[in-house]
């Protein structure tokens, strides 16, 4: 965009009553589909809200792509009042230099941060976009972990086609487009709580089946989407009303202003074209054609026809036969009628793959029917809770924190049948949940397998009204899962009657408890998130210790500044303790020494497991001068220094 246009708007944009028209198109036939309001800057049109507003009230689903460079506090509530989905912010890399300079607008970078904080505090969903290119491919890995941490729903990873003014731009190699689609499939495999995609990049389903051809990234299980939708399931409106394939082959099929948008969307011959290709070159050979079929977009901008072999793929075809897309067929499997209503409001791209996916479920666990309590199932399974209806992102509010499960507990599951194993597991998370707990370990499992909850000897009087409440609040749930939760709840609802120094436990005592979910203890919202977002080796243990100290201190609610005083007064116990082993300075050799004098850490493997971790991630996140990152601060390191300076005993190795 030059600009001119940045600064006063292109002379022949839509109009708002424009807009809302070609809305009204849309949803006149099909409701389902999603719209993305992007730019430019969409931020900057006055009438957006009013747009998401007209479009979600026509039941779309209406998505704002962004820069997030204006995403303030106030933007952020009116998208959300309006009916925003979803918004999706770009990001280009993690260095603030490189982003300001990849967009061209210094302290973007910052802004953009913030735009996305404002989001998760509003429990609005957002993507981060992340465009690739050569200067910054090596960035994917940590970004993955960034939209992870800051609370994405999905990463998108943007391939881009050099084109128009991004001609001068340093476009990613061949070779190197190969490695990235290879990182990200490999990634999501070992990701559950983040959808990673790959745009604009057709490639990414072949990669997928030839590392597993049962991928439910692929046409050949049902997936629609991930590759190249162009003309397919997807289109491009220009801000002056014509409509492209996609925005990187930029001729018009018409445009909104002389004919309606269906009429362009069905008779469009360049459409037809993209929708049964005949492709050239190496692309027209290959086994793949129908699941990958090349990005049509790059011969083109490279001066080719746009069926031409795409020349930025390495593979090279075997003879081997055309492998085929999903065909749904006739089976034994029957579907309530609540289980089709849900179906058809999975988003057309997806609904063959969720047939598939849930009537195999189905088999697995010998039944015959499809019901909505199946799709929920395996909704929970495969995305981990981030999203609803096999696509849609919900609300954070309705989703649950993710809980760790310790590598001998996660053991102990994959040992056990399978047919078992979604039933324990369950009642294991719903116990810990309600316990407080940021993990599942063996010690509740035993308990669990044991058939031994909690004893409860009640100290404190309660109203009959509170009792009942609390029986009322557990009568949905299973029997065993009421059987573990009922004392545990009952100990906590006391705990909070001692804190108002009340005799009697009320009903506001078991509203309490039932509300934070958190065994009576209550938290800051943002220092909780700051727990959650501690490494998982050590987060279970920060929330028991913190909750040990603030019920010790008869705290109302734990702070960021209780935490900190809490991890301080804790890493003194530890450095006064390694000063009695005759160190003197910060070092790995402790927990040798420890081992050697402290009887509990003889022999104790999770114990040294667990000091393995901490010691690997201070390592690989240590900064030059020393400190792990977002451990400690600088001023406890310095304090830890110098009270270990007194010991004239020999210094040990590796200081931190």
């Amino acid at each position: 965009m030059d600009a001119s246009t940045r600064q006063t708007g292109g002379k022949d944009e839509l109009t708002t009553a424009e807009v809302k028209g070609l809305l009204d198109q849309v949803a006149e036939r099909s409701a389902e589909t999603m719209v993305v309001l992007t730019g430019g800057e969409p931020l900057l049109r006055r009438d957006l809200e009013e747009l998401v507003t007209h479009g979600s009230g026509k039941g779309l689903a209406m998505v704002v792509g962004t820069n997030g460079v204006l995403l303030s506090e106030k933007r952020v509530k009116s998208l959300q009042t309006a009916g925003t989905m979803g918004l999706g912010i770009s990001l280009d890399s993690l260095d603030p230099d490189h982003h300001d300079q990849f967009r061209g607008c210094p302290g973007s970078w910052e802004k953009t941060l913030a735009g996305m904080e404002a989001c998760r505090r509003h429990d609005l969903p957002f993507q981060v976009h992340f465009s690739v290119t050569n200067d910054n491919a090596g960035e994917v890995s940590a970004m993955i972990d960034f939209a992870r941490n800051v609370g994405a729903r999905v990463l998108n990873v943007f391939f881009l086609i050099c084109t128009g003014r991004g001609e001068s731009m340093s476009d990613i190699t061949p070779e190197r487009y190969e490695q990235v689609l290879q990182e990200l499939i490999v990634a999501q495999e070992n990701c559950t709580d983040l959808i990673i995609r790959a745009r604009c990049a057709p490639h990414f389903k072949r990669v997928a089946y030839e590392r597993n051809p049962a991928s439910p990234l692929t046409r050949a299980e049902g997936y629609e989407g991930g590759g190249c939708l162009a003309g397919i399931h997807y289109c491009r409106i220009t801000p002056e009303g014509g409509i492209t394939a996609c925005p990187y082959l930029p001729e018009e099929e018409g445009s909104i202003r002389a004919q309606p948008f269906w009429d362009i969307w069905d008779e469009s011959p360049v459409f037809a074209r993209l929708r049964n290709p005949q492709l050239g070159g190496k692309c027209g050979k290959c086994e793949y054609r129908v699941l990958c079929g090349g990005c049509r977009a790059r011969p083109k901008a490279l001066g080719g026809k746009l069926m031409d072999a795409d020349p930025w793929c390495v593979y090279e075809p075997t003879g081997a036969p055309v492998i085929q897309p999903l065909v749904v067929q006739k089976t034994e499997v029957g579907w309530s009628a609540e289980a089709e209503q849900r179906l058809h409001r999975v988003p057309a791209f997806l609904r063959k793959m969720v047939r598939k996916r849930a009537e195999d479920y189905v088999r697995e666990q010998g039944q015959n029917l499809v019901t909505p309590e199946h799709l929920s199932a395996l909704a929970a399974r495969r995305f981990a809770g981030n999203t609803n209806a096999f696509g849609k992102l919900q609300p954070r509010a309705e989703q649950k924190s993710a809980l760790v499960w310790t590598q001998e507990a996660s053991r102990y599951l994959e040992e056990i049948p399978s047919f078992m194993r979604d039933g324990i597991k369950e009642v294991a998370e719903s116990v810990a949940r309600e316990e407080g707990r940021l993990e599942v370990n063996m010690k509740l499992i035993r308990r669990l397998e044991e058939d031994e909850p909690i004893e409860h000897d009640s100290k404190r009087p309660w109203d009959p009204e509170a009792k009942e409440l609390l029986h009322q609040t557990l009568v949905d749930r299973s029997p065993q899962i009421r059987m573990f939760l009922l004392p545990t709840m009952e100990s906590a609802a006391e705990r909070e009657a001692k804190r108002r120094k009340s005799v009697t436990v009320s009903v506001d005592d078991v509203q309490n408890v039932v509300r934070t979910q958190s065994a009576g203890v209550k938290w800051d919202p943002q220092t909780l998130r700051r727990v959650e977002s501690a490494p998982e080796f050590v987060r279970a243990g920060i929330k028991k210790a913190a909750e040990f100290n603030a019920r010790r201190e008869g705290l109302a609610i734990i702070t960021d500044d209780d935490l900190t005083r809490f991890r301080n007064r804790a890493m003194m116990r530890a450095v006064r303790r390694m000063k009695s082993f005759g160190m003197s300075e910060l070092s790995f050799d402790a927990f040798e020494i420890a081992r050697e004098r402290v009887p509990r850490l003889k022999g104790n493997e999770q114990a040294a497991q667990r000091f393995s971790n901490i010691k690997s991630y201070v390592e690989e996140h240590q900064q030059p001068g020393g400190g792990g990152l977002g451990l400690m601060d600088r001023d406890l390191i310095e304090k830890m220094k110098a009270e270990l300076k007194g010991n004239k005993n020999k210094k040990h190795r590796r200081s931190l």
